[in-house]
């Protein structure tokens, strides 16, 4: 009896052993090439946009002292949306949205950098552990509410920024926010993507295996590792971009495993806009995808509209100033 338990013992530790070395390996390979850096999403479209000024940096204090940066528009409303940024980029790129639906009173619109983004936190393309994003955007929530916004809270994002509302839709500050405002979101481990995905980002697969396998086993003392690089044309770049992510922001920044579990969260009147000329989401399949994850949330396909105009055109504002009048 000794002798058998012994033996599973032995076996066991050896199999751990074993995958922890090639976990180990596969997070020591090397970096896949990118691809040719191609203007995917159309930016030279709105870069030709004329853009008034936009309103100062602010910073508010999170829980660990770090003092991170946001925009505010005020308006009347007491409905407050914070809205998050896509990937690579930052609050900034989301003026014509925060002047737009501040200026007709559907809400006070605030715009942060994410940890790890221009001009926030320590470490760029880094945050200190998976599911600092929500816990920063918690405490923003508690600023100004401090700062006399009662609200309601409401919670939106575009593309990167979209997935990570659903993911503090189902997170431990859920109860902070009323609703969640969601325009071409872009979920991982989904069968939502277009081939041209690859053109604007290059995953390091193997690294995130082994990673995956430590998370696994309760260990992150690798998470600091860079998993994903983004792909975009020097002439288009104007160096406040974050071009690759680590493991824990990357996570940090998208809906949990298993993604129904996050999706079924969000709560009834949640509103999803993707354009239906997205060149990296396919809106027929995301639809579909809502339709079997999160069937209470109202979605919708608007022609004519690729993945950053979804977050820049008219008629996505008189959308989104629609849903909030129904909300109240």
């Amino acid at each position: 009896m000794r002798l058998t338990v012994f033996r599973i013992f032995s076996t066991t530790g050896a199999l751990i052993g074993l995958t922890a070395l090639l976990a180990l390996i596969l997070i020591n390979t090397k970096a896949p090439t990118a691809g040719e850096a191609k203007d995917v999403f159309g930016l030279e479209s709105l870069m030709r946009v004329p853009l008034p000024p936009m309103p100062p940096l602010v910073r508010y204090e999170a829980r660990d002292g770090i003092k991170l940066p946001y925009r505010i528009y005020p308006s009347t409303s007491p409905n407050v949306l914070i809205f998050v940024h896509g990937s690579t980029y930052h609050g900034g790129g989301y003026h014509l949205l925060g002047q737009a639906i501040s200026r007709s009173n559907g809400a006070t619109v605030v715009l942060p950098n994410l940890r790890g983004h221009y001009r926030s936190g320590e470490i760029s393309g880094d945050v200190n552990y998976i599911g600092q994003l929500e816990d920063d955007i918690s405490d923003l929530i508690n600023v100004l509410s401090d700062q006399g916004y009662p609200g309601p809270y409401f919670l939106g994002g575009h593309s990167s920024g979209g997935g990570f509302a659903i993911r503090f839709g189902s997170g431990p500050h859920s109860q902070m926010v009323q609703n969640y405002l969601l325009l071409a979101p872009a979920i991982p481990g989904s069968p939502t993507f277009r081939p041209a995905i690859k053109s604007h980002a290059t995953a390091h697969k193997k690294r995130l295996l082994g990673l995956f396998t430590f998370n696994f086993f309760g260990i992150h003392a690798f998470d600091h590792l860079k998993v994903i690089t983004f792909n975009k044309p020097l002439h288009l770049q104007d160096r406040t971009e974050t071009l690759s992510y680590s493991h824990r922001l990357n996570l940090s920044y998208h809906p949990r495993f298993p993604l129904g579990r996050d999706l079924n969260s969000l709560p009834q009147g949640s509103l999803m806009l993707i354009g239906g000329d997205d060149e990296v989401i396919n809106a027929d399949d995301l639809i579909t995808f809502f339709e079997e994850h999160a069937s209470l949330t109202r979605v919708e396909s608007l022609p004519h509209i690729n993945h950053i105009w979804v977050a820049n055109s008219n008629l996505v504002f008189s959308k989104i100033l629609e849903w909030f009048r129904g909300l109240n």
